[in-house]
């Protein structure tokens, strides 16, 4: 059979916290050697792996960090992927940015660029390993989530040898984070609340929610 699972014993008079784990066969553990340990051993299925979250919308806008951000981001839902994953990103990129825009709900500057910040090495390295330990399991269940205003984000990571991978940052609500394939969700994701936001929100600060006035 192909599968396997964990024989986990107490052995001998040692520790009741001392285990051994070992890898076997199923067929190799026979009725009898098990009806023979009764209350030394159990055998314990390997847990099933979380599906993935496929997050593709449309129109996508593709991200180039060296062109700098898009002056706005009306009329796209997503962006172009260029890289599989899983992870969302690849790893070592050698520069990035972020784009924040204000929220979509805003009668005179909706989806228009807010704010940009250019990242070196070091901080985009830093933003791309915290993207890649991202939780990407598909969310379930009823989620509660706060105001949504509109508010998205891009950010975009540059490499020596294959094309920019640029994330669209939902950034308001139950916020999420995906690659244009795979995506990230923050209810109930310490991944993303603890490690993917605080650290995208001190290199690029988040907008008002309601933007300040100024000319259209």
């Amino acid at each position: 059979m192909g599968s396997s699972y964990a024989l986990i014993g107490a052995m001998g008079r040692r520790s009741a916290s001392w285990r051994v784990r070992v890898a076997l066969p199923v067929a190799a553990v026979s009725a009898a050697s098990v009806a023979g340990a009764v209350g030394l051993y159990q055998l314990v299925a390997p847990a099933a792996a979380a599906p993935l979250w496929h997050v593709s919308r449309a129109p996508k806008l593709a991200v180039d960090v060296a062109a700098g951000c898009p002056k706005s981001v009306r009329g796209y839902r997503d962006v172009v992927n260029t890289f599989p994953g899983p992870p969302l990103v690849p790893a070592g990129p050698v520069s990035g940015m972020i784009c924040r825009y204000w929220p979509s709900y805003s009668p005179r500057r909706a989806d228009a660029l807010a704010r940009q910040r250019h990242l070196g090495t070091a901080d985009a390295r830093k933003l791309a390993r915290a993207v890649r330990e991202l939780d990407l399991s598909a969310p379930t269940g009823a989620l509660a989530c706060p105001a949504d205003f509109g508010t998205v984000a891009l950010i975009g990571f540059s490499y020596p040898n294959r094309p920019d991978v640029g994330l669209w940052y939902d950034a308001s609500g139950c916020q999420s984070v995906d690659n244009g394939r795979l995506g990230a969700s923050e209810p109930g994701n310490p991944t993303f609340y603890v490690g993917f936001l605080g650290l995208v929100n001190r290199l690029s600060p988040p907008v008002a929610a309601v933007p300040a006035a100024g000319p259209a």
